[in-house]
């Protein structure tokens, strides 16, 4: 049989037939019926949302005590006026604040009536609690969303900004290194020249990182013992850290992920660096390092990492933390809470991207007072003795000197043609240049045959990556050394699986260029 709902005998005007108390009682949704602020009338599903065992303990309790909106009695103030004409309210959003203390997220949708000269109104009430935590949920996807899409806007924009600086630096420190050897040069002149050097090696460094957070960077994986590693970088951690301030590195040994070495160095520099300006003397750092199994996805600072198994390098420090603005920002590139000059405000977005080029994750804990703890999330990796699938060693092999070698330099812009065969020169090679892959093509077919091609990999027409395949399979034997703003990434991509040759990466030294000709050469084929 069912149970009919509750209703107070006030003398309110309510239907009474016995198929109306059975419909309000089958329907989902809370039903309320309140007379002068007094609840009159409850079924089952409001006595359920309120946390009451029966209808009956909802009967006149005051309905301000259940639900907050004004517009209970503002209903009323307008039927005394209306002259028994239904008023139907637009749903709202309330809190129903049940029996037991619990506040509960509803909607509410009022429909007032008069019945013998007594204003009330018929509330329906329906908990929203699962809506709300879908649009929650929905809201934070949607946030990520954006995040991402900004940053990927914007680490387009910084890496095509960097490669572009970077050229321009080329030549700045081509020609500096250069004109810093030659004798003609005044005595004078050479202190200048070197603080100009000097400040395009640091402009660099910055061009270096916004490559770092574009995903742009020369990125060589390897498998890496992540203790070891990290016992390696300790020298150098303390040596960036402030007076006064510990390091504690602790883990489990044998632990390997797949990463590029130099630049998960990178990344503990950065960390250390901003471990230790959030720190005063006395300050610890501690550096773990242990595997860990999520079962679940687990929030990230971008993106969410998928459940499997993962090697964590844990970064904590005993700084002052951050509070929840700042903590939301720290990743956006020239954002930095230090003072001007103090820092670019670069470290923790190349961080990022270094991270994000490596599919790694990372995440971020801290409460200002309380210190801060970056995790990350590599990817396991089975050391090279237990796998089969690795490829063999290159072999080793002598380089061998110049001997007059004739180099030709492919790239569009002429003042970096210009200094970088100014830089050959000067080792005793011989230069050709070309500005561009066809007229590369032109020479090596009808006029000469270099000894190698020195090709920018970005260019207008005939790419880097298009002239070395073109190169490779007419002249096989003609090794290629390739530069770039960018990384190794476009050598490496499958459309050119098997171009050789070493990769540059602007802007260069002397020292740099020569070592990578001459490994050049030594591969050469008779």
């Amino acid at each position: 049989m069912i149970a009919t709902a509750a209703r107070a005998n006030t003398g309110a005007a309510l239907p009474g037939d016995e198929w109306f108390d059975r419909l309000v009682e089958l329907t989902p949704d809370g039903i309320l019926v309140h007379s002068s602020g007094e609840v009159v009338m409850a079924n089952r599903a409001a006595a359920d949302l309120a946390g009451a065992s029966r209808p009956e303990q909802l009967l006149t309790r005051q309905v301000d005590s259940l639900l907050d909106p004004p517009y209970l009695k503002a209903i009323e103030g307008q039927l005394r006026s209306a002259s028994g004409v239904l008023a139907i309210a637009e749903p709202i959003r309330d809190t129903l604040h049940r029996l037991d203390g619990v506040d509960l997220p509803v909607e509410v949708r009022a429909v007032a009536f008069m019945g013998q000269g007594r204003p009330s109104v018929l509330l329906v009430i329906r908990d929203i609690s699962d809506r709300l935590a879908t649009e929650r949920t929905a809201g934070i996807m949607e946030e990520r969303l954006q995040q991402a899409q900004r940053m990927e806007t914007v680490g387009a924009l910084a890496g095509g900004v960097a490669h572009e600086v970077n050229n321009m630096l080329q030549i700045v420190l081509g020609f500096g290194a250069v004109l810093i050897d030659d004798p003609r040069l005044p005595a004078e002149c050479l202190p200048d020249l070197r603080q100009i050097v000097q400040a395009a090696s640091r402009a660099a460094t910055v061009t270096a990182q916004l490559l770092a957070y574009g995903r742009r960077a020369v990125h060589r994986p390897a498998t890496v013992d992540l203790l070891a590693a990290v016992r390696d970088a300790e020298p150098m951690l303390r040596r960036i850290m402030g007076q006064g301030q510990r390091l504690q590195v602790h883990g489990s040994a044998a632990l390997y992920a797949w990463v590029d070495p130099d630049q998960l160095v990178q990344v503990l520099v950065n960390l250390t660096l901003n471990a230790t300006a959030a720190m005063s003397p006395g300050g610890v750092l501690t550096i773990t390092t242990a595997p860990t199994d999520l079962e679940v996805p687990l929030d990230a600072v971008v993106g969410m990492i998928p459940a499997g198994r993962y090697a964590v390098v844990e970064v904590r420090d005993t700084g002052g933390g951050m509070d929840t603005a700042t903590l939301h920002r720290i990743f956006e590139p020239f954002f930095t809470t230090k003072e001007l000059g103090q820092g670019t405000g670069l470290g923790l977005a190349a961080t990022l991207g270094i991270l994000t080029q490596n599919h790694c994750y990372i995440t971020v804990k801290s409460v200002a007072g309380h210190g801060s703890t970056f995790s990350l999330y590599l990817p396991v990796r089975v050391p090279a003795e237990d796998r089969t699938d690795d490829p063999a060693p290159p072999p080793v092999v002598e380089p061998i000197m110049p001997s007059g070698a004739l180099v030709l330099v492919v790239d569009d812009e002429p003042g970096l043609r210009a200094s970088t065969a100014r830089m050959l020169q000067g080792a005793g090679y011989r230069v050709l240049q070309a500005a561009h892959g066809a007229q590369a093509l032109d020479l090596i077919g009808h006029q000469v045959t270099p000894d190698l091609v020195l090709t920018d990999l970005m260019m207008p027409g005939i790419s880097g990556t298009e002239l070395a395949e073109q190169v490779h399979r007419r002249w096989p034997a003609l090794p290629l050394v390739f530069m770039s703003g960018y990384s190794a990434t476009v050598l490496t991509a499958d459309s050119y699986p098997g171009v050789p040759g070493p990769l540059l990466q602007k802007p260069f030294t002397v020292p740099e260029l020569l070592a990578a000709v001459e490994l050049a050469l030594g591969t050469k084929a008779p």
